[in-house]
């Protein structure tokens, strides 16, 4: 009997996938995923089609390439000299790595740059990554 329970446990552990401090998957099977040389930020905006005006909110996991937690300073976005993100996005962390950005809005169609400013300990980067908006 004790036998079983061992095996039992060990199966169960076996199977189990390993946890990491902080994941890239954002859920619902959708998100963009990219990195730099220290960090990697998977996203998915909400809702996950964008249009010019609408406001939405990003969902980000933030980590460095260890799989550790990393820290989201800021978020800005441009279109071009005139379109500029308005309103800095608040940004709420719920641990781990984990934030929701929200308030953006995208003023006019076309390939927006995103940009996030990510921190562990003393590094500090800028990553970026393009938007499109109909």
């Amino acid at each position: 009997m004790m036998r079983a329970k061992l095996l039992g446990f060990v199966l169960v552990v076996l199977a189990t996938p390993a946890l990491a401090d902080c994941p890239l998957d954002l859920g619902r099977g959708t998100g963009i995923v990219f990195f730099s040389e220290h960090f990697i930020i998977a996203l998915r905006p909400d809702p996950l089609r964008l249009e010019t005006g609408g406001t939405f909110a990003l969902i980000l996991n933030v980590c460095t390439k260890g799989g550790e937690p990393a820290d989201l300073v800021s978020i800005d976005a441009q279109l071009d000299e005139k379109h500029v993100i308005g309103e800095v996005p608040n940004i709420v962390s719920s641990g781990s790595g984990r934030y929701r950005a929200e308030g953006l809005t995208l003023t006019a169609p076309g390939s927006w740059e995103i940009g996030f400013n990510v921190r562990e300990g003393k590094n500090v980067e800028r990553l970026t990554h393009d938007l499109i908006v109909n």
